[in-house]
């Protein structure tokens, strides 16, 4: 009996997830683009009251260099997002090819921004810590309010990156059912038609 009713309600679950998938699918790509401006604005804030051009300068330029190049990938990123969003991609139940191309280059430049964000980390995670004691010393960390290294940017930044890939992959995937459902659609009315012209 037990197994009746947590099977029905599995179902309904399913059911329900799958009826809600579009916009399921569209609120993820919003907020995951959304997590990633909120990152790269909050990038350098870890270090950048010790880390300057003077203390671990090498290090810094990188940075610099890696979080504007990120910020300006996270702009477009939303603005393509934006985009898609107000064609209707939400809620549309025909895909036109301005919902098809938008959605596309959202994806695609999800993924390239994950794949950059996680290169990127990983460089300047070794770089940071090859940052002697000579370049900073352990006072100034204490001086700036922190414990000292913290690599909890980087680690935030890869968690990231893997889930902006799942919402991209996830996103295709929606993407391809969709443009599959319109062309049986659009096959099954011409066989209607000519059903009813003959």
């Amino acid at each position: 009996m037990k197994e009746n009713i947590l099977k029905r309600i599995l179902n309904q679950m399913v059911k329900s997830i799958y009826l809600k998938r579009q916009v399921i699918v569209y609120t993820l790509m919003i907020l995951v683009a959304t997590l990633y401006l909120i990152y790269t604005l909050g990038y350098s804030s870890n270090w950048a009251n010790v880390v300057d051009e003077t203390r671990g300068s090498a290090f810094y330029r990188a940075s610099q260099q890696a979080n504007q190049l990120m910020f300006q990938l996270s702009i477009v990123i939303m603005t393509t997002t934006l985009l898609s969003l107000s064609f209707g991609s939400m809620k549309r139940k025909h895909f036109y090819p301005s919902n098809i191309l938008l959605n596309l280059l959202s994806n695609i430049l999800l993924i390239v921004s994950a794949v950059i964000t996680y290169y990127y980390n990983g460089v300047l995670s070794r770089m940071y810590a090859r940052i002697t004691t000579e370049e900073i010393p352990e006072s100034t960390y204490l001086f700036h309010g922190t414990q000292g290294k913290s690599f909890a940017i980087f680690e935030i930044g890869n968690v990231l990156s893997v889930l902006m890939i799942g919402v991209a992959v996830l996103s295709l995937l929606f993407l391809i059912g969709k443009i599959r459902a319109q062309k049986e659609r659009a096959k099954l009315i011409q066989g209607l038609v000519k059903t009813y012209e003959h």
